[in-house]
């Protein structure tokens, strides 16, 4: 059944997580090439740029939660980890298409594979009043999913615009969506959010 997302987003209480989206990550020497390929060459950048610019005019609050280097040198003990450690800076700069604006919050972590893990995001939002996430960015495969999971349990309601997200390869992201995170997550597109924040 169609739920109406009026009400989870009313904008005074959503946050927009955007997850992962840095030059180090999605860019040439990404350590995930086969992910950044696809979203460099997928609508992604351009779909998540429209949405933020609506997410901001509407009042939600916009969280850009980036991975600072050397981050992967507290994972060696997963195999992500060892394929990025010693990379020093991979993660870089936000992409310029997406931000950050003055008005955004930067949710910084350096080690772990997941936004909420040890890190002051949860306090960040409590304080904000935000009760909704929405979630963007990548990946799908492990950052998405585990964003989602640590949000529910910490009692936030989580909505993800298919259109905002990528994993690889996209079939797989496509059937995660479809699969698993519809039991967690609300699934809407940019264009639905929007119309709601209307």
């Amino acid at each position: 059944m169609p739920i109406d997302l009026r009400g989870i987003l009313e904008p005074a209480h959503t946050a927009v997580l955007v997850i992962e989206c840095q030059v180090g990550v999605l860019g040439e020497d990404s350590p995930v090439a086969e992910l950044a390929r696809s979203v460099r060459e997928g609508p992604l950048v351009p779909t998540l740029s429209r949405f933020l610019g609506a997410a901001r005019a509407a009042g939600a609050r916009v969280y850009p939660c980036t991975v600072e280097p050397g981050a992967s040198d507290s994972l060696a003990n997963s195999p992500l980890g060892a394929r990025t450690r010693g990379r020093g800076g991979v993660a870089g700069a936000i992409l310029p298409e997406l931000g950050p604006d003055p008005r955004d919050v930067v949710a910084p972590r350096d080690h772990g594979l997941t936004i909420f893990h040890e890190t002051d995001l949860d306090a960040r939002l409590r304080s904000a009043g935000i009760r909704t996430v929405v979630l963007t960015g990548v990946s799908v495969n492990i950052a998405i999913t585990g964003a989602a999971i640590e949000a529910v349990n910490r009692g936030y309601t989580v909505v993800i615009p298919t259109d905002c997200v990528a994993g690889f390869p996209p079939s797989f992201a496509s059937d995660a969506l479809r699969f698993s995170l519809r039991n967690l997550a609300y699934l809407s597109t940019a264009e639905q959010i929007c119309a709601a924040w209307k």
